[in-house]
Order: structure tokens, then sequence, then C-alpha cells
């Protein structure tokens, strides 16, 4: 289905539309800030990649705050996890109640109706009984007497019905897209009352089989409904070692088991596919179905099929992602984790901390070398003139030179020292400027020297505002992001406000 192929790339492309929102501060009714928190944990869930998770959300916060907005939302995903038929149900009641959709949304809403209606056929339901419980993969879709044929999405389906006094009777059929099926279920009487078995297990979309025939697959919504007495229940899938067990019910009694599937080892080369796991931490912790896989060392070898996976790294919340690992192939999957509020405290402070260093240093750096530069400048300047002068009084020492102190005159004690004295005070004002120069360009070089690694510091230190949680998830009536599926790939786009 071409839906359905979309529907995995749907979160890779962004369209964003502005929408206008005004909430009072002021006196928030609870009820409504819960739907608003649930809301916004729904979109960060679902931007992960979480679908069933962020439905989960979405469909909360509509039993808290009903709003055809919520309803759009719900649709949307049930059309991403290719259920068809609660699509078209969710998207028709948020159309029946447009005024809160955009435009924009009610166009998108009609396009996904008619994509999805494409994928649904009809299954005609006939039996021998007047009462009972029509089931569709072991949940509950209709009581008898139905009133016309059954919607189910296009693929194989487990028709049952249920109903006191007689054994439930199930078939499997399958159905295409469009397509009229018919299922005739006789049921046989029985004496005493039916029994239940509570099946559990980790492991997604398993085949569950009661007596060998199948009854659904795992996650079961509900309860198997079988006559008393002793029964084979088995829970098998590609790619894993079948896991089961015998039960016995007397009459109206139930029981709980779990059966979990092991992973053969031996079969994931021909039933297994990889994933390749980029995380925004490093070396998180990898749990599948419940197993904890230890950390992420490189590609991770799966059975192909469906797998609910968790993972977790210190100071963070753990994420949480359904994935379809694909046969035979690698499928890259990338986590970006959400620190805890302590941990983000942490990390502001120190990165705050680190730039307001980094500023400091570059500050110091450049007063030093400017300093340095200037003393450097103004010392060469001075140099120039104390060399001249020791130049000149050099030239006093010149033998015949007639000059005042020519070593060739009878020169008196008193005549001796003071030239001695200003030959040495020359001497002493060229070196103490040479010093002074050479310290002026060498603190120019520290003070350079300084001013890059501040430099260096300020351009790889972390941002203080890379776990800032975006302007659309902190408020019911910002941007906010929602998922829009469509045949030729998907888009996010903006609600309103309910």
């Amino acid at each position: 289905m071409k839906l359905a192929r979309a529907a995995s790339a749907a979160l890779l492309s962004l369209a964003v539309f502005t929408t206008s929102f005004a909430r009072a501060a002021d006196n928030v009714d609870p009820t409504r800030a819960e739907a608003a928190e649930r809301y916004d944990r729904a979109l960060r869930l679902v931007n992960a990649g979480d679908l069933s998770g962020g439905l989960a959300e979405f469909q909360r916060a509509y039993k808290l705050v009903p709003s055809s907005v919520l309803l759009y939302n719900i649709g949307l995903v049930h059309a991403a996890m290719h259920r068809p038929v609660a699509a078209v149900t969710a998207l028709d009641s948020a159309l029946a109640h447009a005024e809160s959709l955009t435009p924009d949304e009610v166009t998108r809403a009609r396009r996904v109706v008619q994509e999805q209606t494409e994928t649904i056929g009809q299954v005609a339901v006939t039996t021998n009984v007047k009462e009972g419980v029509v089931e569709i993969d072991n949940v509950e879709a209709a009581k008898l007497p139905l009133q016309g044929p059954l919607d189910v999405a296009a693929g194989p389906h487990i028709i049952g019905i249920v109903t006191s006094g007689y054994a439930p009777a199930r078939r499997e059929v399958t159905v295409a897209g469009h397509e009229h099926a018919a299922v005739d279920l006789q049921l046989a009487a029985i004496q005493g009352l039916l029994g239940h078995i509570a099946l559990k297990s980790r492991v997604p979309a398993a085949e569950v089989l009661v007596d060998g025939e199948h009854v659904g697959k795992t996650p079961l919504e509900a309860t198997v409904t079988v006559p008393p007495g002793t029964h084979r229940v088995q829970v098998r899938r590609a790619g894993y070692l079948p896991a089961e067990r015998e039960v016995t019910l007397t009459d109206g009694a139930q029981t709980d088991i779990t059966l979990e599937p092991t992973v053969d080892k031996t079969a994931l080369s021909t039933e297994g596919g990889w994933l390749a796991i980029t995380s925004s931490e490093k070396q998180p912790i990898l749990t599948v179905d419940g197993d904890e896989f230890g950390l992420i060392a490189g590609p991770v070898q799966l059975p192909a099929g469906p797998h609910r996976l968790r993972l977790e790294s210190g100071g963070f919340i753990p994420a949480e992602r359904d994935v379809d690992v694909p046969l035979g192939q690698s499928k890259p999957i990338t986590i970006v984790f959400e620190p805890t509020p302590e941990t983000r405290s942490a990390y502001v402070s120190a990165a705050e901390s680190r730039r307001t260093w980094s500023w400091v240093t570059m500050g110091v750096g450049a007063a030093i070398a400017a300093g340095g530069v200037v003393l450097a400048v103004v010392e060469g300047s001075q140099l120039t003139t104390a060399q001249s002068n020791l130049n000149a009084v050099n030239a006093t020492f010149v033998r015949f030179s007639n000059r005042a102190c020519d070593p060739a005159q009878n020169l008196s004690d008193m005549q001796l020292a003071t030239c001695s004295s200003e030959l040495t005070n020359a001497n002493n004002t060229v070196n103490s400027d040479q010093t002074l120069r050479t310290l002026g360009w060498v603190g120019a070089g520290v003070g350079g020297a300084t001013l890059v690694v501040g430099t260096v510091l300020l351009l790889t230190g972390d941002s203080p505002h890379k776990y800032d949680t975006k302007a659309s998830e902190r408020t019911l009536g910002g941007l906010k992001l929602l998922p829009s599926f469509g045949p030729n790939g998907g888009s996010m786009a903006v609600a309103g406000t309910f």
C-alpha cells in the first residue's frame, strides 16, 4: 500500500503553518491543563517516532477535553499505524465538527479519508445464533444481530462469534480493499459456561493459537473465550522458538498465562534483519520487547517484523520507539534523548559557566595583548631616543676628540666620575627600554594566546540552549506540530486550540 510505505518516512519533512491562540494565564482549568500536557507529550512522542505512545496520549487528552483537533490527530496517527477503519472513523468525526480545524487541515483530513478508504474491505457474517458478540482479531467489533457487513482493513483477519451456550467459532479470512467477503460461522451447542484465557506476551505481532486454531495476534486486547476443558495455547512468530502451555478451565473460569517465545538465533540469518541505532548520547542501554540487550556496540540483529525499543542513558528520560525490522536488510534509527530536569539544570549551569569564563579569558587576553602592543610600540620609540643619546655619550669618549670626556685630556676625578655616570645612565636607559619592549611583545604574544584559548573555549563549548524545549511544545496555543501522512510522503502541520 502506498500509504503504508509512506508512513514510515512521514516524520522526516516539516511544513509549518502558524495558528494564533490566546489563553489566559490565570484561572486555568486543571482538566484542560492536563489535556494540554498530554497533548504536548503526544506531539513529542510522535515526533520521536513512538506512534503508539503518542496515540495513547492523544486519546487520553480527548477523554479529558473532546475536540475535533484531537480527533484529527488521532485519525492521522491511526493512518500511520495502518489502521484505516479507526483512521476513517476518527477523521469523519473530526470533519463533522470541523469549525476548529483550519482549511488546510480539513483538506488534508478529506484526502487521508479517501486514501484510507481504498484499503478498507467488508465482511458479511452469517451464523446460526441470534445473539452474541462478533470479534475481529479477538477484539469485539459488533453485536448480533448485525445491521450489515463489517468494515475491516485490507489483509488477513480472524472473524469469530462468542455467545453463551455455544462453543466459540472462528475463521480466518483475507480481504482486499473494496472487496466484499462472506463468512458463515456455525456454532455448536455445549454444556456449561464459557471460560476465558488471559494471555500476556512481550513479543508483539506473534500468532496466538488455541487448539491449533488462530485466535489473534499479540498483544491481545481481550481474553480468549473457550469452552470449558483442556486447551493447548501456543504463541509463535518467525525468528522465534514457539512457546506453548496446556490449560484446563472449569465452567466460567478464567486463567492468566504468560508465554514468551525466545529468539531462535539459528534462524536469524533467514528470518532476521538489522537495526543501526544512532543515539545522541554515548552507549545507551537497549531493551527490545522487554529483554535487555545491554550497551549498544554496533548494529543489532533481530527477527524481522515489529518490535518495541527502549533506550536508556544515565541522566536522560528513557526513549521508546516502535520499529519494523526489514527482512534481510538494515534499518537506521536515530534516537535523541531528552534530559531529566536535574541533568538539564546541571548542563545549562556548566555550559553557561564555560561561556562566562570563555568571555572573561578572551577579555583578559585582549587586554594583555593590547597592553603588550602599546608597551612594545612606546618603548620601541623611546629606545630609538635612548640609543641616540647613548651614541652621543659614547662620542664624548673618543680620544683626541677634544670633547668633555676625551681620555687624552687631563681630566679631574670629578670630571671622570661625571663622564662615567652619564655613560652608565645612557646604557641603563637603553637596556631598560630594550627589556620593556621585549616584555611588551611577550605580553602581546601571551595575550594573543589567551585570546585564542578563550575563543576556542567559546566555539567548542556546548550551547546552554541545546536542550531547550521548543516554543511549540511549551504551551497549548503556540506553534503545534502535527503529523500528516499521504501517499507521497508526510509533513507536520500546526493545529489550533481545543
